[in-house]
């Protein structure tokens, strides 16, 4: 944005003393005529002539000091940096890895609102806390090219996410799951079978062995002896994956591990479209604040890692207006 100079207002004052139109100084100047009105009424100051009789004038350099007094004002805070509210507000976000919106609908009563609440943390405004404790806080990874298109059919029979039904993607409707494998790096053999339902954002991780398919039928089967046939193939409609060998077994999927009939229908998304996949990408993303890329999965318990879905299922979000899935789940 382009100030006016000192240059500029001492030659707006000498303009007025000589009686030039406003219009002239402001094509002299470059400005429009409503900045330079501007710059005049802030300049205006009462002056006293040789016949004691009072008059308004404009004095380039009260103009100039007023507008530095005005650029170096900073605005007050509304809360101190060591309030209470402030410090929960930062140890959620630090400890319990809450976004600001969430650290808020946790605490309630909220003295201050969320883009406040981030400008106080860019700004270094609170101590002991950075935009690192932030969710997301690195830089995003370019995105690869759009593969769409390229291959229209999958080998083996497998369904194309562009054979699912319509109303999936609209997410109107309950029981329609995106999967996915989080694992830490290729020598880590643990890894994490991750399913997130795609209207309320259920969360389900299971920790597995290895990432082949043997283990992913393995924790699937388990899952449906626990939950029940029934029951299983009511909350598993259809499941959306990408095209990993670890779902390359998609028959063995949908099969029954109870009674050898179809328990769900599998859609496959397109090569490098992590984008049809959203749900579980954004999901993923929160496993991630508790469990770093490089850190070893093998080392966390099966309670840990029930812990981390708990806390991705009671988690406020703004979609939902502060409500989490559990909430969305009891209604």
């Amino acid at each position: 944005m382009k100030h006016l100079t000192d240059r500029e207002r001492y030659y707006i004052q000498k303009s007025l003393e000589k009686k030039i139109p406003v219009k002239q100084i402001a094509a002299d100047l470059g400005y429009s005529r409503v900045t330079i009105y501007a710059e005049i009424k802030r300049g205006m100051c009462e002056q006293i002539d040789t016949n004691l009789r009072k008059r308004k004038v404009y004095l380039w350099d009260y103009a100039a000091a007023d507008a530095k007094s005005k650029s170096n004002h900073k605005p007050d805070r509304k809360l101190r940096p060591d309030d209470p509210w402030l410090m929960q507000a930062c140890d959620l976000i630090k400890d319990k890895k809450y976004s600001p919106y969430a650290a808020i609908q946790i605490l309630g009563n909220a003295p201050i609102c969320e883009s406040t609440l981030y400008a106080y943390i860019e700004s270094g405004y609170i101590p002991g806390i950075t935009t690192l404790n932030l969710p997301y806080a690195k830089p995003k990874k370019k995105k690869r090219q759009d593969q769409r298109g390229k291959k229209k059919e999958f080998e083996n029979g497998k369904r194309s996410i562009e054979e699912r039904p319509k109303e999936i993607k609209s997410r109107e409707t309950v029981g329609h799951w995106e999967m996915d494998t989080v694992y830490s790096s290729k020598d880590d053999l643990h890894c994490l079978l991750v399913l997130s339902e795609r209207k309320h954002r259920e969360e389900i991780i299971i920790k597995i062995r290895d990432r082949t398919m043997q283990s992913v039928i393995r924790a699937l089967d388990s899952l449906e002896r626990k939950m029940g046939a029934p029951a299983f193939r009511n909350k598993f409609k259809t499941i959306t994956c990408d095209n990993g060998m670890e779902f390359s077994d998609w028959r063995s999927i949908e099969r029954s591990s109870r009674n050898k009939g179809s328990r769900t229908t599998v859609y496959f998304a397109h090569p490098y479209c992590s984008g049809e996949r959203g749900t579980n990408e954004n999901e993923n993303k929160m496993i991630r604040r508790w469990i770093p890329k490089g850190d070893d999965i093998g080392l966390y318990s099966v309670q840990e890692i029930a812990e981390i879905e708990n806390w991705i299922n009671t988690y406020p979000r703004k979609i939902f207006n502060g409500l989490s899935s559990h909430d969305l789940a009891l209604t």
